[in-house]
């Protein structure tokens, strides 16, 4: 006979009251319901009253728990971890204390968070966590792929239609969440949650891409991705993304991908919040088959999934329809059972929610990208750095200003002392004189050569002419011959008389 594992609750939620609680009651051959644990007291005592838990039974933190284990006040195997805020701190205490714990999704928003659990594995060699995705173990997902091998595979439609909380756990008169902790206390748990939402999205996203990453991706899509793997499989490749309508949060979600083997996949959550019901279908086309597949909500644990298989043979269309033998939450239940007490594998684990993860970060930043933004680059850091270039450049133009500035200066200076020099010089005002006579407005004087021609000989001025001149019987020595006549007659007009 299989063994009774001592299971603790760890938040006392609506997943916890209306998905896990009324399965661990009614499956008591396989499970005992050993402590409550819940932050708030009154939630704890309501919930606790109404599943018939002891009052010493019950635990304000995980630490508690931990605690009354390790003075063997209470002795548990195995926990469901199903609160409403960060996981990834509450499952390592437990975990070291070597106790298997199943984990409503998400683990974490990021991937670096959802390693330090992973790693934890890995160093210790056993694998401790089980995700609590209850149509994975649902008979009609673990046989799609007996109906449509995977090699015959061609598409994948899966399609969603979530409405509000009422039409999914009316129906299972969940006490309500209470607000009776301390101020202080509710503010660290949303900072601490809002900083870890911010590490898994990026510094460029807006509250909005955050509000979609946590109410439409990681509780939404991440649902469809599972049931998918369950099937056939990660998506290996995403092709395109698409969210509509525009401004709207968490709104219509759709994504295009890839499996490995080549086959299409196309998956479509609305969150529909005055639709009447859950609706949730998978149609599987391979070359030969199409497959329909319909699964109820997991809060409807009375509910069955049915799978309906259409195909030609003989010439004549038939079709099979089959109804699972037990409700999906059941049959998770009935897995973790055999991973806590045998060691089965379960089909998605730490390892497994980073992959998604990564993923469904892959899917926010597609979408983001088609506005324009990158959830890489912060807003506010970009317009900081573009104020700081604009300042430097503004710095870089008003040095080079007072650089010229001086410079100019320094050049006057020169001159004015250049002037100064010339001014205290008689000759040089003699030698500037005579070379301005050269040049009327920047242009040669009136029979002056041209630059770069000889140079004319000075005419030399009166008392040169008499200080210089030989004596007039004197002949001029290397004179040219000049003629005799004309030379007479200039010498004897010119020569004074006796």
């Amino acid at each position: 006979m299989p063994k009774t594992l001592n299971i603790a609750v760890i938040g006392a939620g609506t997943m916890a009251q209306a998905v896990h609680l009324p399965v661990l009651r009614r499956r008591w051959d396989r499970f005992s319901i050993a402590a409550l644990v819940d932050h708030s007291p009154r939630r704890r005592r309501e919930s606790s009253e109404v599943w018939g838990i002891e009052e010493d039974k019950r635990y304000e933190s995980v630490a508690d728990l931990i605690a009354a284990v390790r003075a063997k006040t209470l002795s548990i195997d195995a926990a469901l971890l199903s609160t409403d805020g960060l996981h990834v701190e509450d499952l390592l205490a437990l975990m070291r204390r070597g106790i298997p714990v199943l984990v409503e999704p998400p683990v974490g928003f990021s991937a670096e968070e959802v390693e330090q659990v992973a790693s934890f594995e890995r160093m210790t060699g056993r694998r401790m966590l089980m995700l609590a995705y209850p149509q994975q173990y649902d008979d009609s997902v673990t046989r799609m792929s007996e109906h449509i091998a995977t090699k015959d595979l061609r598409m994948v439609d899966h399609e969603v239609l979530m409405p509000a909380s009422q039409p999914l756990y009316g129906g299972a008169h969940v006490t309500t969440s209470s607000y009776d902790l301390p101020t202080e206390v509710r503010s660290r748990r949303r900072k601490a949650l809002q900083a870890a939402v911010e590490a898994g999205t990026g510094p460029g996203a807006t509250q909005r891409d955050r509000d979609l990453y946590v109410k439409g991706l990681l509780t939404g899509v991440a649902h469809q991705l599972s049931v998918l793997e369950a099937a056939y499989g990660p998506i290996a490749r995403v092709v395109a993304v698409r969210h509509w309508p525009k401004g709207v949060i968490p709104g219509s979600i759709e994504l295009l991908g890839e499996l490995e083997g080549g086959a299409q996949v196309r998956l479509v959550w609305h969150y529909l919040p005055f639709a009447p019901e859950y609706s949730e279908s998978l149609q599987v086309l391979s070359a030969r088959r199409r497959m329909r597949v319909e699964l109820p909500a997991p809060a409807h644990a009375d509910l069955r999934s049915t799978v309906s298989l259409r195909e030609k043979k003989s010439g004549v269309v038939q079709e099979l329809t089959t109804t699972a033998p037990k409700g999906a939450v059941e049959l998770m239940w009935e897995a973790f059972h055999a991973f806590v007490e045998k060691g089965k594998q379960p089909i998605s684990g730490a390892v497994e929610a980073q992959a998604q993860v990564v993923l469904l970060r892959e899917v926010l930043a597609s979408i983001v990208a088609a506005d324009g933004r990158d959830l890489e680059v912060d807003p506010k850091a970009e317009k900081a750095e573009e104020s700081e270039q604009a300042e430097e450049t503004e710095q870089a133009e008003e040095a080079e200003k007072a650089e010229n500035a001086e410079a100019a200066a320094e050049g006057a200076d020169q001159e004015a002392a250049a002037a100064a020099e010339v001014s205290s010089d008689p000759e040089m005002l003699v030698q500037l004189d005579r070379s301005a006579s050269t040049e009327v407005d920047g242009e040669p004087a009136e029979g002056t050569p041209e630059s770069g021609s000889a140079a004319p000989a000075r005419t030399p001025a009166p008392d040169e002419l008499l200080a210089d001149e030989p004596p007039a019987d004197e002949p001029l020595a290397d004179a040219p011959p000049v003629d005799a006549d004309a030379s007479v007659q200039d010498s004897a007009a010119e020569r004074p008389r006796d």
